[in-house]
């Protein structure tokens, strides 16, 4: 197997909602689909000798999208960190404050509650391996259907668009089992310009630029099961969506072979497992239709696996490096084994993490119109206000 680096960076702000609804609650998404990266290949679909192999085999895997910070690469936060509810998750770690949730005890909780803190679930955070927090931000666009005839904006023709901005860097991979595929892959990548939605307007402009072939290597993965009140458990974090099954149906209970174990080694623990998930119909736009509902599991999810002292965990991660579950090749299906960060009770970093990327990978947001100078000042006003808030707690804390 070969794994393709790529970085893809925004020339103009992108489009990436996880529907098509243009009012009402829209759904976001602060990463980069890997079916995006697999559709720009697809437009060569009639092209290849065996598109079956490249495009539905599993055997090509698009990997997601994630943002670059501080030339770093960035994974979702794990569901199973929880932090008082009062704290954001860059305080939280450095106070000593953000916790794996199955090591709590009931003597943690009642000290929580003796501290009238409520501890709260970290979601939708993306954060480097030596645990800087990168900051990802929507801009938001209102616009409206232009009424020729009345010269005046159409009635009922509202609507708006959220967008990541122009400027931010991206890092996606490809996986190949059959190398023959590489430079032709690279090729239509580095050629594809736009991305996301409402490309016909201002949005969707984009350059992708081949960096390497490096495998992605997470550096702590520890190789033997973590024992929690006597029994032994591994947990596999979930790097990107995962579509699992039940009795080979796409189901979110799904079973112990959808993870390639045995269930005479191993058990699913659910108690102690931290899930979140999603439905949703893609477009087809080859055969001009949807596909069937998918039901999926978000990234950052943890799934506890209960099992046998010696169980070989080395062997297991080689099993599963091709990805588990449903549609591998837009990128679903790529879980980490017993990850550091959920190891312990407080999650520890990598801080000799290096940059992979050139400086030039940071986030460039675009400064310098109205808006902009607004935003930026309401977020500082937000953080003088919770600096003071912070304060204030502090001081009842102490004089209390």
């Amino acid at each position: 197997m070969i794994r393709l680096n790529f970085i893809c960076e925004f020339e103009s702000d992108i489009v990436l909602h996880s529907s098509s609804n243009t009012e009402g609650k829209i759904d976001r998404f602060n990463y980069i689909a890997g079916s995006n990266f697999l559709g720009m290949v697809a437009r060569e679909y009639d092209s290849f000798d065996d598109p079956f192999e490249v495009f539905h085999s599993g055997a090509v895997r698009f990997g997601d999208g994630h943002i670059i910070h501080n030339g770093k690469a960035t994974f979702s936060v794990p569901y199973s960190w929880f932090a008082p509810k009062d704290k954001s998750l860059q305080d939280a770690k450095e106070e000593n404050e953000l916790f794996n949730e199955y090591f709590l005890t009931k003597k943690d909780y009642d000290k929580h509650i003796k501290n009238n803190e409520q501890l709260k679930q970290q979601r939708d955070i993306f954060l480097t391996l030596d645990g800087e927090v990168a900051q990802i931000r929507h801009n938001y666009r209102q616009k409206s259907v232009y009424d020729i005839e009345h010269r005046r904006s159409k009635e009922s023709g509202m609507f708006g668009y959220y967008s990541l901005p122009k400027g931010t860097q991206w890092s996606f991979y490809v996986e190949l089992d059959n190398p023959q595929y590489k430079d032709r892959i690279i090729k239509i990548l580095e050629n594809s310009k736009r991305l996301g939605k409402s490309k016909s307007a201002e949005y969707g402009r984009v350059k992708i630029t081949f960096i390497d072939e490096k495998e992605e290597n997470f550096d702590q993965e520890l190789e033997q099961p973590i024992k929690i009140d006597k029994k032994n458990y591994i947990f596999l974090y979930a790097y990107s969506r995962l579509a699992l099954t039940n009795g080979g149906i796409n189901s979110y209970k799904f079973d112990l072979g959808s993870l390639k174990l045995d269930k005479s080694s191993a058990k699913i623990a659910w108690d102690k497992s931290h899930i979140r998930t999603y439905r949703y119909a893609p477009y087809n736009f080859k055969r001009e239709n949807r596909d069937f509902e998918r039901l999926v599991i978000n990234k950052g999810s943890v799934i506890a696996i209960e099992v046998d002292k010696d169980f070989d965990i080395k062997k297991y991660n080689e099993e599963i490096k091709s990805g588990i579950g449903l549609y591998l090749s837009e990128g679903h299906g790529k879980v980490v084994v017993n990850p550091k960060f959920l190891t312990t009770k407080y999650p520890t970093f990598n801080n000799s993490a290096e940059s992979i990327y050139n400086q030039n990978s940071d986030n460039k947001y675009q400064e310098g119109n109205e808006i902009t100078a607004w935003l930026k000042a309401e977020k500082e006003k937000k953080e003088r206000e919770y600096k003071l808030l912070k304060e204030v707690k502090e001081f009842i804390k102490k004089h209390n």
